[in-house]
């Protein structure tokens, strides 16, 4: 080969290899066609086992997850993450298709991805790659599995949840594994895009696990975010709404640990997501919880910080147009970190909240879920019994709080969706 078809060859491989490199939402979604974030699961840093039927790396094996999608389109795209790997991650085949809650494909809805035109490739680290999109009619709160195939040892950096993991082998085109097992594992995919012919604008619930649906009953789609979408769904001027869940279980503000702090993740969480108008943050008390615990990493924390970094996320949230409401801290007193300074705390945090100054609105959480007769407590019938996190009944309480504080006839969201998102 000479040097100027050699040239002219390498050229056009990187520029397909650019194209899997695009940030989130960089395509045009065809003729009339919009982007829309249709599922989300932050990334996730590399961790090790702590526990019983737990796995990290994957060689000559095959791994399905399953996500419930938050909207429905005629287009997909999927969105695979390395952002946070400690090295490069190589797979093979990836299919996607429509599935049993319980990773059983439906028949003829299988397809095969293809990135930059290509089956599989190496994920570089600090990168992520979206798939060529795909014609594939997809629904709202329709489950979906997307099957990776990992031909050799690859360690991937995504939250942590209960996977099928194949016998050795690619198996990604095979609608049961029978000997599979199910570990909770890291995912590749931290995203589902759909294209829409009308723009659907998106409400990002960003936090820690009270956000995430800790305590939740597994396998049910419980946690507020998911139940405020279906509140959403069930009014006719509300359902054009599509809510995607951004929150990581031990996550804080100010420090990392649990996952990038969220002054850290935000921009990638939040911001980024396509089509996002609207942001509910509740986010602040592992900060204050292990602030005043023992076993902490920071020591005592003031008000003023958390509400600092606030701050910071309204200005950036802002800057770009969008709106951003903020939760009241629920209570805490009664679980594993409790501790009548951070109390103190929490309380400064939640009036400086309440007075609802320079951002868009006010989320009241905590007066939800609170106890009347012991208002540092949740309600006992609300929460899942750790003082901390609340169960199915205080998670509905949320996601109809939201509804009714932002949705409801008059409110601040009930219009907004007439007009075009971004992304």
């Amino acid at each position: 080969m000479s040097l100027r078809r050699w040239s002219r060859a390498a050229a056009r491989t990187a520029a397909v290899w650019a194209m899997c490199l695009c940030a989130p939402g960089a395509w045009a979604a065809g003729a009339g066609g919009h982007w829309v974030e249709a599922w989300y699961s932050p990334p996730f840093p590399t961790t090790a086992v702590w526990g019983c039927n737990q796995q990290r790396t994957f060689s000559h094996q095959s791994v399905r997850q399953v996500v419930q999608l938050e909207a429905g389109g005629n287009r997909v795209r999927v969105r695979l993450t390395n952002e946070l790997g400690l090295s490069p991650v190589r797979f093979g085949e990836v299919t996607i298709a429509a599935s049993s809650p319980n990773g059983v494909l439906q028949p003829g809805t299988l397809h095969m991805l293809t990135f930059g035109g290509k089956r599989g490739g190496v994920i570089p680290i600090g990168k992520a790659w979206v798939s060529d999109p795909i014609n594939m009619t997809v629904h709202r709160f329709e489950n979906i599995a997307i099957s990776v195939y990992y031909p050799s040892g690859a360690a991937p950096a995504g939250h942590l949840h209960n996977l099928w993991v194949s016998p050795s082998g690619n198996h990604v085109t095979e609608a049961v594994w029978p000997q599979g097992g199910r570990p909770q594992a890291p995912e590749l995919a931290s995203g589902v895009e759909v294209s829409t012919a009308d723009p659907h604008p998106v409400l990002v619930a960003f936090g820690d696990s009270i956000t995430e649906g800790f305590c939740s009953t597994p396998g049910t789609h419980r946690g507020y975010p998911q139940q405020l979408a279906r509140l959403l769904a069930a009014h006719r001027a509300d359902r054009r709404w599509v809510v995607i869940n951004s929150g990581i279980s031990g996550n804080r503000l100010l420090h990392d640990g649990a996952g990038p702090k969220a002054l850290a993740r935000f921009q990638r969480d939040a911001l980024d997501i396509p089509g996002v108008r609207a942001i509910v943050l509740l986010e602040g008390i592992n900060d204050i919880g292990w602030a005043y615990d023992p076993r902490g990493d920071t020591g005592p924390l003031p008000a003023s910080a958390i509400i600092g970094a606030y701050r910071d996320l309204i200005r950036q949230a802002h800057a770009h147009g969008i709106k951003i409401y903020l939760g009241t801290l629920t209570p805490y007193m009664g679980s594993t970190y409790e501790h009548p300074e951070g109390e103190k705390v929490r309380e400064q945090v939640n009036a400086w909240i309440r007075r609802g100054r320079g951002f868009d609105g006010v989320i009241h959480f905590d007066g939800a879920l609170r106890d009347p007769r012991h208002p540092h407590h949740y309600r006992g019938a609300d929460q899942c019994g750790d003082d901390l996190h609340p169960n199915d009944a205080g998670y509905h309480l949320m996601a109809e709080t939201v509804y009714k504080e932002l949705f409801a006839p008059g409110k601040a969201l009930a219009e907004a969706a007439t007009g075009g998102p971004r992304g």
